[in-house]
C-alpha cells in the first residue's frame, strides 16, 4: 500500500504550537459554583458527534460541571467568555487534576481544548477571576482525528513543506493525533505544548520482515518506542486482508492451503507479539495502531486467521481499516462505491462485534503523482471527499466509529491536505450532516479533457498538417499516477491512456485551447495538466532529472487573474511502473475568474523565443482539470 518515505531534515519553530495551544483541545461538562449538578440528557449531531453538555450565561466566577462519557475516547471542549480577566478549567480537579485550559481575554473571547478520558462521569472546574465570565459552555464527544502526517513532506516540492508553520492554521486545531516518522526530532518545546494540549504523537514503523517469534516482533516494536520517548503511540504498516481465494465449497490446492496455514501462522505470532506489549506496564499509556489493507470490502479472514482482528479488539489496539476510493467515472457509480463501502463496515461489525468502536477509517488522501486517487479531470476531488465524509457521518451502519484518518500528505497537494482540517471541523467536531461543499460532483468546465473522446470540444490549431493528433498508450493513465492499486491492472476504463500528440514545427506553434465555462466570478480556481515527451514514454531511456526532456511551450489563461506564487511546473518521475520512468511535467496554476468564462490555451513554443534544435519534438498532453481552489 504504502511508498517509502525519504525525509528531508525537519525545520521546525517551536513557538508555533505555543501560538495555538490555547486554540485546540479539550471535553467537559457543568453545574454552579455551590453545587454540582447532574450530567445532562446526551444529544446526538451525528454519528461522530454527541454533545454532553451546554451551558450560557454563567454569572458565578467558579463553577463545576459534570459529565459523562458512554465510552473512553475524545472529548472537545468550547469556550465563550465575557468581560475581561482570566480563566482556569481543570479536569478531575480531586484526581487528576488536569489543567486542560489557561485563559486571557486579551487573546479573545474563545477558547477550545481535547483530551482523551476514560468511560464514566468527569468533573472539570472552571475559575474566572476579574469580570470574566462564561458566555457559553460546550462539550462534546468525539472521534479520534488523525492527521498523516508532520515530516511528510510532497513528492511534488514546489508546493513547499507541510511544517507546523503550514499546519498551525487549518489542520493543528482541528485534530487529536500527529503521525510522525519514527526517526523525527522534535524540540522539546514543541513536544512540550503538543502533550500539554492533550494531543499525541504516533509514529509509523513497519512490519518486522525479519522477525520469527513474537519476542522479536515486541523488541522491533518496541525499539521505536524506547528511541523515542515523546511518542504516545506507533501504527504499524500493514496488515493485509485479502479477498477470498475461492468461492465457497470450491476446492482449494494443497499449495494455496499451504501458503494460507504458514500465513495464518504469521499472523498468530504477530498477535501473540501485540499482547504482549500491551501488557507490559512499561508501554501500558503507550497506543498501537495497525493499517490493515487489502482489496476486500468485507472482513475475509482467510490469510490473517479467525483470531487475529478479535485480538487486536481485546488487546484495545486500533485498527486503521484503509478505505482508499477513488473518483468513480458517473454519478451511479459513485452512489455504489460509498453504499459499498458502507456495507464493508457493516459486515466487519457483524463478524467482529465492537470493532467500529476501536477502528480508525483511513480514507486515500493522495491526491497527485506518482499515486493518485483523483484520476478523472471532470470530478471534483475535494466534493468527493466530502461525499466520503458525509456517509460517514451519517449512515446507520457507520455510527460510533472510533476515529479518522486521510492517508498520506506525502501525495497530495497542500490544498488537499489543508481541506482535511476543514472536514474533520465540519463533520467530527461541530457534528454536522449537511455537505461541506456546494459544488457539484461533476464539473462542467471543461469538456473532454482527457482527449477520451478525440478532438470533441478542442480549438486546434496546426503549424503544418500532422503535428497535432488524438493517440493512446496502453496504462499510460497508470504510468502518470493515478492509482488504482500498486501491482493491481491497469484501470479497466483505460482512464488517461488517451491523450493530444503535438509535434513541434519550425514554420510556427501548434496550440490547442477551450473555453472555461460555468466559473463564479471572484472566486479561485486550480488548473492542473500532465505533459510528457512522447519518445520518453513509447521509447524509454534511463535519464536523471537533469537528463529528462523538459516541456517546450506556454500554458496561458485569458480573461483570468493567475496566482504567480502558487503556479508553478515541476517534473517527476513515474512509479512504479514502467520498469524504466517516465519524467511527465506536473502543471500547477491557481487563478482568480473574472467572469463566468474565461480560456485555457496550451502552446508547443515558448514564450517569445523559438528552440530550433528542439523542432521535431514531440509532446502528450491530458488531463485538464479545472475546479474550485479552496484557500
Amino acid at each position: 500500500m504504502h511508498v517509502a518515505i525519504r525525509l528531508p531534515p525537519v525545520l521546525l519553530l517551536t513557538t508555533l504550537l505555543v501560538a495555538t495551544a490555547l486554540s485546540t483541545a479539550l471535553f467537559v461538562s457543568r453545574s454552579d459554583c455551590a453545587s454540582t449538578l447532574p450530567s445532562p440528557v446526551e444529544k446526538k449531531r451525528n454519528n461522530l458527534v454527541t454533545e454532553l453538555l451546554q451551558t450560557t450565561s454563567v454569572a458565578e466566577p467558579s463553577a463545576e460541571y459534570t459529565f459523562t462519557r458512554a465510552t473512553e475516547g475524545w472529548i472537545f471542549l468550547s469556550a465563550r467568555f465575557q468581560g475581561t480577566g482570566t480563566a482556569t478549567v481543570t479536569l478531575d480537579p480531586t484526581s487528576r487534576q488536569d489543567v486542560v485550559l489557561v485563559h486571557d481575554a486579551k487573546n479573545g473571547p474563545y477558547v477550545e481544548a481535547v483530551r482523551y478520558v476514560a468511560r464514566g462521569e468527569h468533573r472539570l472546574r472552571v475559575e474566572c477571576t476579574g469580570t470574566l465570565r462564561i458566555d457559553q459552555f460546550v462539550v462534546k464527544a468525539i472521534p479520534e482525528l488523525i492527521h498523516c502526517g508532520l515530516g511528510f513532506d510532497p513528492a511534488i516540492k514546489s508546493y513547499g513543506r507541510y511544517d507546523l508553520e503550514f499546519l498551525k492554521k487549518d489542520v493543528l486545531p482541528n485534530v487529536t493525533t500527529l503521525i510522525v516518522p519514527h526517526n523525527i526530532q522534535l524540540p522539546r518545546q514543541v513536544v512540550d505544548d503538543w502533550h500539554r494540549q492533550g494531543k499525541r504523537f504516533v509514529a509509523e514503523v513497519g512490519i518486522n520482515s525479519r522477525g520469527q517469534t513474537a519476542e522479536d516482533h515486541f523488541k522491533y516494536w518496541t525499539g521505536f518506542l524506547d528511541k523515542a520517548p515523546f511518542l504516545d503511540g506507533i501504527i504499524v504498516n500493514e496488515f493485509i486482508v485479502n479477498n477470498p481465494s475461492t468461492s465457497p465449497g470450491a476446492a482449494v490446492s494443497p499449495e494455496r492451503q499451504a501458503r494460507v496455514e504458514r500465513e495464518q501462522q504469521r499472523h498468530r505470532v504477530y498477535q501473540e507479539a501485540i499482547k504482549k506489549l500491551r501488557a507490559d506496564a512499561r508501554y501500558k499509556d503507550k497506543s498501537f495502531y495497525a493499517y490493515v489493507g487489502g482489496s476486500g470490502k468485507k472482513l475475509n479472514q482467510e490469510m490473517i486467521g479467525p483470531t487475529f482482528i478479535r485480538s487486536l479488539i481485546e488487546s484495545n489496539c486500533r485498527i486503521a481499516l484503509e478505505r482508499y476510493l477513488h473518483e468513480m467515472s458517473s454519478e451511479k457509480g459513485s452512489r455504489e462505491a460509498l453504499a459499498t463501502f458502507a456495507e464493508g463496515i457493516g459486515d466487519w461489525e457483524a463478524k467482529e462485534p465492537g470493532v467500529k468502536q476501536q477502528m480508525v477509517i483511513t480514507f486515500g488522501l493522495f491526491s497527485m503523482p506518482p499515486g493518485g486517487l483523483n484520476k478523472l479531470p471532470n470530478v471534483d476531488y475535494h466534493v468527493w471527499m466530502d461525499q466520503q465524509m458525509n456517509i460517514v457521518a451519517n449512515h446507520p451502519l457507520l455510527a460510533g466509529i472510533g476515529g479518522l484518518e486521510w492517508w498520506t500528505s506525502l501525495q497530495a497537494d497542500e490544498e488537499t491536505v489543508r481541506f482535511v482540517g476543514r472536514l474533520y471541523r465540519h463533520y467530527a467536531i461541530e457534528g454536522r450532516t449537511d455537505r461541506l461543499t456546494r459544488d457539484p460532483l461533476f464539473m462542467s468546465h471543461l469538456q473532454n479533457a482527457d482527449f477520451e473522446h478525440g478532438l470533441e470540444g478542442w480549438t486546434l490549431q496546426q503549424a503544418e498538417a500532422e503535428t497535432i493528433k488524438p493517440r493512446s498508450f496502453p496504462r499510460y493513465g497508470r504510468i502518470e499516477g493515478r492509482f488504482m492499486g500498486l501491482g493491481r491492472p491497469a484501470d479497466p476504463e483505460h482512464i488517461g491512456d488517451t491523450f493530444l500528440w503535438m509535434k513541434r514545427s519550425a514554420k510556427g506553434p501548434n496550440h490547442f485551447s477551450q473555453t472555461i465555462k460555468d466559473l463564479e466570478p471572484g472566486r479561485l480556481y486550480s488548473l492542473k495538466m500532465f505533459s510528457c515527451d512522447y519518445q520518453d514514454l513509447v521509447n524509454p531511456k534511463a535519464k536523471t532529472r537533469d537528463q529528462a526532456t523538459p516541456f517546450l511551450g506556454k500554458v496561458v489563461l485569458e480573461g483570468v487573474e493567475v496566482d504567480p506564487k502558487r503556479s508553478f511546473t515541476e517534473m517527476y518521475a513515474s512509479n512504479p511502473e514502467p520498469r524504466i520512468p517516465v519524467w511527465i511535467t506536473y502543471h500547477w496554476k491557481v487563478f482568480r475568474a473574472k467572469a463566468a468564462t474565461a480560456k485555457v490555451i496550451v502552446s508547443d513554443w515558448p514564450e517569445g523565443k523559438e528552440v530550433a534544435d528542439a523542432f521535431g519534438q514531440e509532446q502528450a498532453f491530458n488531463f485538464l482539470e479545472v475546479q474550485p481552489y479552496h484557500e
